[in-house]
């Protein structure tokens, strides 16, 4: 999944969420150098990827990606699935969606001197191109996937792969309704697993 749905799904402390946001911005930083309450939220995002990569329903939408993006799938299916859960916030998100990211960019600047590095970097970009509502648009899909082909090797196929979403929309939204409830029950479930061993603990 991508930034908003790891947000969404995180436990509610404002460093645990931005923990699971920070998993996407620690290529070969120490997370052992981070504070406590982001190295949880680090946690959940690895979890929340793995049964992510390894669910059928995933899969089956990665399948529908057709040459010459084949390559590109798990990459686009992330940024896809964040566009129907943009789209669909009504059904699964909290509150309304500008409120939602308003709170997000504000705990950002708030706790920025304790994110990694990368994401102190991204935050301006973030907050003053309000990526995460962006992502509502079909146009501010594109936008996005044209910048991370600023930032990629692949980027001549990054920069054109809007059409994936525009030839299979309707069955990439299926796709993302029958998954999305079977994540957040799947991540309810580890949250409270977690909460349970914290009040074991001494």
């Amino acid at each position: 999944m991508n930034y908003l749905a790891h947000l969404l799904l995180s436990e509610p402390d404002p460093l645990a969420r931005l923990g699971n946001l920070a998993g996407d911005f620690l290529k070969g930083a120490d997370v052992r150098s981070l504070h406590p309450t982001i190295q949880r939220g680090i946690a959940l995002h690895r979890q929340i990827d793995t049964y992510t990569d390894r669910h059928p329903i995933v899969r089956q939408s990665k399948a529908r990606v057709e040459p010459p993006y084949c390559r590109l799938a798990g990459v686009l299916v992330d940024v896809f699935y964040d566009h129907f859960l943009a789209v669909y916030w009504q059904t699964y998100g909290v509150g309304t969606l500008e409120a939602f990211v308003q709170g997000v960019y504000a705990d950002l600047q708030q706790y920025q001197a304790l994110l990694p590095p990368s994401l102190q970097r991204a935050l301006p970009f973030m907050v003053t191109g309000d990526w995460l509502t962006a992502y509502r648009q079909v146009s501010g899909i594109a936008m996005i996937l044209e910048r991370m082909a600023r930032r990629s090797r692949r980027s001549p196929l990054l920069a054109s792969s809007i059409c994936v979403l525009q030839h299979h929309y309707d069955a990439l939204a299926q796709d993302f309704h029958q998954f999305f409830p079977l994540l957040t029950h799947d991540v309810q479930q580890k949250i409270a697993s977690l909460n349970a061993c914290d009040q074991i603990l001494p």
